[in-house]
């Protein structure tokens, strides 16, 4: 249809419950319209236009066909839109203001041009329920569906207004949820129609009574205060933001005076350490302490972050936005419509990306760039891999091998000679020849050193048992005994 063949729209507040609380203008509308639609009539000026013999509709019997909030607004828009579609101009009356917590007048601003719209204000239900709670805002407050909430929505440090929470069932689920962040027995409040005289009722109560109200209905709201000190309660502790708080209290004027004197740098051992020591749950397979170490490193994380916090470089916010715009960028066959069907793709595309989000600049200055920091190994490995990106590389491992050998002839040769700085030199470039082979063989050669270690270590440990068993100790046997008992803990083991 045409937009000009287009009927209107005047969107009225009824205000919270009282005649009285309606605007003149809004008054005036309800009077003047063609046709009225009100949401519904469960609302105590209703009661008062029937009285002034104000003609209107309702959406109730939609109410009462449907068990999903969601279908009963798409059901009431549609039919709305079917009015203005036919050339009509009609009211529709909502409680309240228009714009707070309506979900059928959002859904109708967004579907009709906006010179088709017009919104009378009403008074909205959180104007009385302030005055009945004796609650300022400005404060902080938090106002949130019933409907729709999730414990990740809470804030327990501000003020919770709760809205629509029309019987004992939405009252079981809401209670299930915020129990999940307050204890059980949190003082909060229930209000039914505020500001209505004769229907306000009010009640103080420990939230884990909240569905035991035989009087909830679709006037009723529960306020929420916030804690009342700073202690954490156990079920916050599985908290991200707790983790946060937490380190700044550490890092703030009364914390621990170890942590008020770390910074970036003297952090630097710790961070290593607690990177490896996860690495070491892992290969030991302790699912338990894993969880323990990870912890350990996200805490260094936090570290760094409340850090530069404090000296206005970045938040920890920052950090997670960061990692969440590349972790999208980077998988474009996640999260558009590129298709990938492999690792060995996957990878290749996000180098590719890698490469382009970086300036040309850049990537002129130093091909060979690696994060600083990096292990030798690793670091080794990295740079061997840029560099065959341009070509610079053996056609296949034979090539490597080959290097190996030759490697290895000069270190012989820097031995012969007895040079500590040619010794040192061509060591280094055996290690770098090494390191060759295992790219060519697609190894991580910084975990197959470390697995190489570890094994080391087990037969060593395997060899002093063994002696312990037959009363010897290490330094008791000559070094072909030891040999001998080498090889035998490792067919032992084999």
């Amino acid at each position: 249809m045409d937009k000009d063949e287009l009927g209107s729209l005047q969107i009225v507040g009824l205000g919270p419950g009282d005649l009285g609380d309606l605007t003149l203008a809004a008054y005036e509308a309800l009077q003047k319209a063609d046709k009225l639609f009100l949401r519904t009539v469960e609302h105590p000026v209703v009661t008062q236009l029937k009285a002034k013999e104000i003609d209107f509709n309702s959406f109730d019997d939609i109410y009462e066909s449907q068990d999903d909030f969601i279908e009963v607004y798409n059901q009431i828009v549609n039919k709305l839109l079917k009015e203005i579609e036919a050339g009509l101009d009609i009211v529709y009356g909502v409680p309240g203001n228009p714009l707070v917590a309506e979900k059928s007048v959002q859904q109708l601003l967004a579907k009709l041009p906006s010179d088709k719209v017009g919104i009378i204000a009403g008074l909205s239900f959180l104007e009385p329920l302030f005055i009945a709670l004796e609650l300022d805002p400005i404060a902080g407050l938090q106002i949130l569906d019933a409907l729709s909430l999730s414990k990740e929505q809470l804030q327990p440090q501000q003020d919770l207004i709760l809205t629509q929470v029309y019987n004992s069932l939405v009252a079981a689920d809401l209670k299930l949820t915020l129990l999940e962040v307050y204890p059980a027995e949190h003082s909060i409040q229930v209000v039914r129609a505020a500001g209505v005289p004769a229907l306000e009722k009010r009640s103080k109560l420990p939230l884990y009574q909240l569905d035991r109200l035989d009087w909830l209905d679709h006037l009723t709201t529960v306020h929420v205060p916030p804690k009342e000190s700073e202690a954490f309660y156990m079920n916050e502790l599985t908290e991200f933001k707790t983790l946060v708080q937490i380190m700044a209290k550490l890092r703030g004027k009364e914390g621990c005076p170890w942590d008020l004197e770390q910074t970036h740098d003297s952090l630097r051992p710790y961070l290593i350490e607690e990177a490896y020591e996860v690495l070491a749950e892992i290969e030991a397979g302790d699912i338990e302490a894993l969880c323990e170490e990870l912890g350990d490193l996200l805490l260094q994380v936090i570290f760094h972050a409340q850090i530069a916090k404090e000296n206005n470089n970045f938040e920890i916010e920052d950090v997670i936005y960061g990692i969440c715009e590349k972790m999208i960028k980077r998988h474009p066959h996640v999260f558009s419509d590129e298709d990938l069907n492999s690792a060995v793709e996957v990878e290749g595309r996000w180098e590719e990306i890698k490469n382009a989000q970086k300036s040309k600049a850049k990537k002129d200055e130093d091909i060979l760039a690696t994060p600083k920091g990096l292990p030798s190994l690793m670091e080794a490995q990295k740079v061997q891999q840029k560099a065959a990106t341009v070509g610079f590389d053996w056609e296949s491992i034979e090539g490597a091998l080959a290097k190996l050998q030759e490697e290895l002839g000069e270190f012989a040769e820097a031995l012969e000679e007895q040079g500590a700085d040619r010794i040192r030199e061509e060591l280094g470039d055996v290690l770098f020849a090494i390191v060759n082979i295992g790219r060519f063989l697609d190894f991580n050669l910084e975990l197959v050193l470390r697995d190489a270690t570890q094994k080391f270590k087990k037969r060593f440990a395997d060899m002093e048992t063994e002696l312990k068993n037959s009363s010897l100790k290490l330094e008791d046997i000559s070094l072909i005994e030891l040999e001998e008992l080498w090889q035998r803990v490792k067919k032992m083991k084999e």
